[in-house]
């Protein structure tokens, strides 16, 4: 179990290289060797992922409910993206996040916002069924 506090406030900053699978090209997205906005959104949820980690207990998980994100600039291979994520306000279960993707040059690639729910992975699972 979690000994750590969930609060208003908390920052992480997550950083990776952009690789041949991120580009839309190779998803099938675009025919563009760009870093896709699948990808981008994957690693903001990461990001996110990586923030609440240490304050989940083993019975706890979140699950994405809302992502908006406007995907500013493009970015290719090998080039290096940090995304800042900030946990903005809570309401229950229900956390809302502000995020921001800068490249190697600090120039912004994305900015949106991101909401996520505290669920009993249990209780979710079971729900499924």
């Amino acid at each position: 179990m979690s000994t750590n506090t969930l609060e208003e406030g908390l920052r992480l900053t997550l950083e990776k290289m952009v690789e041949e699978r991120d580009l839309a090209i190779n998803r099938a997205t675009s025919g563009i060797a760009a870093l896709s906005s699948s990808a981008l959104i994957f690693f903001i949820e990461k990001a996110v992922a990586n923030l609440l980690a240490p304050y989940l207990s083993e019975e706890e998980d979140t699950v994405s409910s809302e992502i908006n994100i406007k995907h500013i600039k493009g970015v290719g291979v090998g080039h290096k993206v940090r995304c800042i994520v900030h946990l903005k306000y809570i309401e229950k279960r229900k956390l809302f996040f502000d995020i921001a993707v800068f490249d190697h040059n600090h120039d912004e690639v994305a900015i949106g916002a991101h909401c996520r729910y505290i669920v009993n992975k249990k209780a979710f699972e079971a729900a499924l069924k």
